[in-house]
């Protein structure tokens, strides 16, 4: 039976998962069935031009009896309640990252899961170059792995496009900070990748009190953390949305036998990564930087189609990346 979606929300959700969904319906992958946003003039629009049904409000979509799985494609501070409802409509969810603003309202959207599949979109898990540095630490090709670090240095808000565009990410009632918005992502990545992160030591700091455009910006912009795995490696990462000159992603592990380096010209969301390794003092590209921004996001919703939950993220997930950004943010 193919998999029929509604999406709640329209402004992040046409830069990629509308076109997706559009794009796989064609296939016979998925069937786009409905469209809900705060009005009507902008459901009806939207769902005119991907060929689905609008609804105003998302209770109405919840309800739609044609909807098998309601992906909420808003910001966080409204997740709780559109989970809750989609959940209680008996539906499957697909919850834009980060899953919530707080652990407490992640864990009230778990406690409600029930029979069905509750998913996060942290799509850099279907990064080609992400999964098989994932599979090359599985099978040893670095041996122990000792140490990992990341940097994650982005521009996104120096850019008046980006802060008319996702201008919410600027205030901190809305859940937003570098951590949990772009970090999480890479937060996911580390525990996907090397387990569960323990010790987690941090410090942030909102740099960037203005973004273009007057906005007041209340929201961590800069932040780092150390942590450990279970297996005593050591970790850190480092990341800002406000770098003018940042260049990108890049993951660096250091093992007892050999040493990966994954590299991105952005968020791993939507840029492809070359992966480059070593075992004897001589790096080579071993994934190419290949894909498109969407690739990901397509890969996920495939996998759901399927049924192949293998390595979708699920709320559980996106609860640990919270107590992760929650412990690192907690030093102030």
């Amino acid at each position: 039976m193919t998999l029929r979606i509604g999406v709640v929300g329209a402004s992040y959700a046409q830069g990629t998962h509308l076109p997706v969904y559009a794009a796989l319906a064609a296939e016979g992958v998925v069937e786009l069935v409905a469209v809900a946003t705060a009005h009507r003039e902008t459901a009806e629009a939207v769902a005119e031009k991907y060929g689905a049904r609008p609804h105003v409000g998302f209770e109405a979509l919840c309800a739609d009896p044609d909807v098998d799985l309601v992906d909420v494609a808003t910001r966080p501070s409204g997740h709780r309640e559109m989970v809750l409802a989609a959940l209680d409509a008996g539906k499957d969810v697909l919850c834009e990252a980060p899953l919530a603003p707080t652990v407490a309202d992640g864990e009230a959207m778990a406690a409600a899961l029930g029979g069905q599949r509750g998913i996060v979109d942290m799509q850099s898990r279907f990064r080609h170059g992400l999964v098989e540095l994932r599979r090359l630490v599985r099978d040893g090709f670095v041996g122990r792995v000792d140490n990992v670090a990341v940097e994650a240095f982005y521009p996104t808000f120096t850019q008046p496009a980006a802060v008319a565009g996702s201008g919410w990410c600027a205030d901190a009632r809305f859940g937003a900070s570098s951590l949990r918005v772009h970090g999480l992502h890479t937060t996911d990545l580390l525990r996907w990748t090397f387990g569960e992160l323990t010790d987690v030591r941090g410090t942030v700091a909102t740099r960037q009190p203005e973004w273009p455009g007057g906005v007041a910006a209340t929201s961590v912009d800069s932040a780092a953390y150390t942590a450990r795995t279970a297996d005593g490696a050591v970790v850190s990462l480092h990341t800002s949305w406000v770098a003018p000159f940042g260049a990108g992603f890049r993951l660096l592990v250091h093992g007892s036998g050999g040493m990966l380096l994954a590299e991105a010209a952005g968020h791993t969301g939507h840029f492809p990564v070359r992966l480059s390794g070593t075992r004897d003092g001589d790096l080579r590209e071993l994934v190419p930087a290949e894909g498109g921004a969407t690739d990901p996001f397509a890969a996920l919703v495939r996998a759901l189609a399927v049924g192949d939950h293998t390595d979708l993220p699920t709320f559980a997930d996106g609860i640990a990346a919270l107590r992760v950004a929650d412990a690192a943010e907690a030093a102030g």
